[in-house]
């Protein structure tokens, strides 16, 4: 307990400054505070957690001769790149895919022996040293793990086969190629293994970063040959054993289906598309035709036969344009968002892998039987993410980019449903979803209407959305963009001031950006963490030490866009008692202000929390920002904890009579577990107690969003807390009655 030895003379205590600014110590906020009783919930996943969910992104399919479904992503962050299937459940996952140099990758395979995944292994920078199982410094090795397909967390290990050291599997990685360290590479699809094909005798590798199919034994996993076949990228095997290959556009020649020979020629039997189409990821029904999915505008999967002779179209399958189509955004059958991976097994159920979220976090996974009525469903929505709720109906719930319809009548994790996708790439283009890693929501009501404000992972800017009407009414159109920097940082958004913080907002109407549209300040912003939008739309910015500025709203224009301007903001001075303002929260029905941040003698262990000071200001407005707090606590942290494991407040939120902190990490020490909130009493900042998720939900991820939370007080006194959870694919909502 040493390390907490300072804390204003208690271990784990905090301390309280009066309003007089008297600062004394009292027994208060601990971490051995009460865990007080709550109900756990979660939406964007169809699983809890713990020992099940639904991996975050699916980028490839395959379906095994026993009918188990299996899947790869090149980045899960729970470990579940490669997970198994069956039937609408999961049954598991293989494991050793993700974390101590090991990354998932974009392909999958199986034999009636044994499943192939793709992946990398990377030393992490040089600090991985182990010939048998990493590269050495300044490569990377791009390579198939081989598994039983009988228990697909056990190695089939074979001559020559790497791994063994920290996470990784003994003998069971195949190094294909060993590359220099190139940036980005890790999650550039071209830069990895594409594809992949297996029969008992043979594994074939698609490896577009080299332009070639590489071509081993399937039992010793010697290398047989190297088909020079540039843009490489997914391979299925046709119900005659024939090898296809999707073959993306190359100088000129536009993207393809081709048969490859047993000597690695291709043609002459090849399905060509226009430029309009975008083929994503192919396989074969158990008759013979050829299913392509197509990520262009139709949003659909295109059917080929006749493959044998001279393959010609013969139909789609799928609601054109998608889940753009019809009542637009709105999740039903059939509506497809950007179709990633698909599959067919031998009873002919087609599986189709979604892959719509601008920033991960995507999986939409369904079963088709041959009539095409959905089976089941699968879900995995949420990554980098946390919901809020409309004001005037708790029943609507928003992330960034999907709707939830809330029925809390339900039994526990049954209460969201997944209703509608809110982005539309082809309409709009410009949306900054599009542009910029997104991260959360807030949803208000100005003048009435919703509008859905969506932040950055850090805080540097604040897209503003309003809503379509009749069959787009689902959709958020951008209506409104803050950055505190010019074009010198980023070339995005096109037309934006050479330098300056601005405010872009939609004049004409059409959800895209011009130059005639910006509004430019006369410097750049001072580093700022703390954002907010108040209940009036009224937008907050608070500087570390620059002090606070409150962007006014100005109402809507004829447009229905929000309006903010330069002229009309309001400055309010660094407050003296804390060194770095990181997080704010204002209620203008009551004319008060809560900052966090940290002081000289407590700070942030880790760069991205908030810092363990908190403090209520009454009359800030009135006061021009003056008046001493009301209180001021230091929140109880680890001191000395590192990195991402930090024990420490992330950050706050406020609702009804409530302050609610979300902690970053865990401590085992001091029995802190991850996903912990502790909630304040607004009125003196004492403590109440705290949350914390029960076994069935796990370990909850690290806090990676700086508005990690959001805290809602429903008409009935229940209180909704949602909080950030990108372990498991999943946003975790707290329902507690005082």
């Amino acid at each position: 307990m040493k390390r907490f030895q300072g804390v204003s003379g208690a271990v784990l205590a905090c301390c309280w400054v009066a309003a007089q600014a008297q600062e004394s110590s009292r027994a208060g906020i601990e971490f051995s505070s009460p865990r007080l009783s709550v109900v756990t919930c979660w939406l964007g996943n169809t699983y809890p957690g713990a020992e099940r969910w639904v991996p975050q992104d699916i980028d490839a399919l395959c379906v095994a001769p026993d009918g188990r479904l299996f899947s790869n992503v090149h980045w899960e962050e729970g470990g579940g790149n490669c997970t198994v299937f069956r039937d609408g459940e999961v049954l598991g996952h293989a494991g050793y895919t993700h974390g101590w140099g090991h990354q998932g990758g974009y392909a999958v395979a199986a034999n009636a022996q044994y499943l192939f995944i793709s992946g990398r292994m990377i030393n992490e920078g040089g600090h991985l040293v182990d010939p048998e199982t990493w590269p050495p410094k300044g490569y990377d090795r791009i390579g198939v793990s081989r598994r039983m397909l009988s228990d697909i967390r056990r190695a089939a290990p074979f001559p020559g086969a790497k791994g063994g050291k920290g996470g990784t599997l003994k003998g069971a990685f195949l190094v294909v190629d060993e590359v220099p360290v190139e940036p980005g590479a890790l999650d550039r699809r071209r830069a990895n293994i594409t594809g992949l094909c297996a029969t008992s005798e043979r594994l074939w590798i698609a490896c577009p970063y080299d332009g070639t199919i590489k071509v081993y034994d399937a039992e010793n996993m010697s290398r047989l040959a190297v088909w020079p076949i540039p843009a490489a990228d997914g391979l299925a095997l046709s119900p005659g054993g024939e090898l296809w290959v999707l073959q993306g556009a190359d100088s000129g020649r536009p993207a393809r289906v081709v048969v490859v020979d047993e000597e690695g020629r291709l043609g002459p039997r090849e399905v060509r598309f226009d430029g309009a189409t975008q083929p994503a990821a192919i396989c074969f029904t158990p008759d013979g035709r050829l299913l392509v999915a197509d990520d262009g505008p139709r949003q659909q999967i295109l059917i080929f036969e006749h493959l044998d002779t001279k393959p010609r179209a013969a139909g789609t399958i799928g609601r054109p344009g998608g889940i753009h189509s019809g009542r637009a955004g709105w999740v039903e059958p059939l509506k497809f968002n950007r179709p990633r991976a698909l599959a067919c097994d031998a009873r002919g159920i087609l599986y189709v892998a979604h892959q719509g979220s601008t920033g991960g976090g995507s999986t939409v996974l369904e079963a088709y039987g041959p009539d095409l009525k959905l089976l089941w469903r699968l879900l995995g929505l949420t990554f980098v993410d946390v919901a809020d709720v409309d004001p005037a109906n708790d029943t609507r719930v928003f992330t960034k980019e999907e709707r939830f319809d809330l029925d809390y009548t339900q039994p526990r994790g049954r209460e969201a449903t997944y209703r509608a996708y809110t982005v539309d790439r082809f309409r709009y283009p410009d949306d900054p979803r599009l542009h910029i890693w997104s991260a959360g929501a807030w949803v208000r009501r100005i003048a009435g209407r919703p509008f859905l404000f969506v932040t950055d992972m850090n805080n540097h800017r604040l897209q503003i959305y309003r809503f379509g009407e009749g069959d787009t009414a689902e959709l958020t159109i951008p209506s409104g963009l803050f950055s505190g920097t010019g074009s010198r940082r980023d070339p995005w958004p096109p037309g934006q001031p050479a330098a300056g913080e601005w405010i872009w907002r939609d004049l004409d109407g059409d959800g895209a950006f011009s130059a005639d549209e910006f509004e430019a300040g006369n410097r750049e912003a001072p580093p700022a963490q703390g954002l907010w939008v108040d209940q009036a739309g009224d937008v907050w910015r608070a500087s570390e030490t620059k002090g606070i500025r409150r962007f006014v709203c100005q109402g809507l224009d004829s447009r229905g866009n929000p309006r903010w301007t330069f002229a009309a903001v309001q400055f309010f001075p660094h407050p003296p008692q804390f060194r770095e303002v990181k997080r704010l929260r204002y209620d203008p029905l009551t004319d008060t202000m809560f900052l966090g941040g940290t002081t000289d003698q407590h700070r942030n262990q880790h760069w991205k929390p908030m810092g363990p000071v908190l403090a209520r200001y009454d009359g800030w407005v009135r006061s021009s920002g003056t008046n001493p707090p009301r209180w001021l606590i230091v929140l109880p942290y680890e001191k000395g904890s590192r990195g991402h494991e930090s024990c420490e407040p992330m950050g706050f939120d406020i609702a009804g009579e409530y302050g609610f902190v979300p902690y970053t990490g865990a401590s085992k020490r001091l029995g802190v577990r991850t996903g912990r909130v502790e909630v304040l009493r607004l009125e003196d900042g004492r403590s109440v107690g705290h949350f914390e998720p029960p076994p069935d939900i796990g370990e909850i991820g690290l806090q990676d969003i700086r508005e990690s939370l959001r805290a809602h007080r429903r008409a009935d006194g229940e209180y909704l807390v949602f909080l950030e959870d990108d372990f498991k694919a999943k946003i975790l909502m707290y329902r507690w009655r005082p």
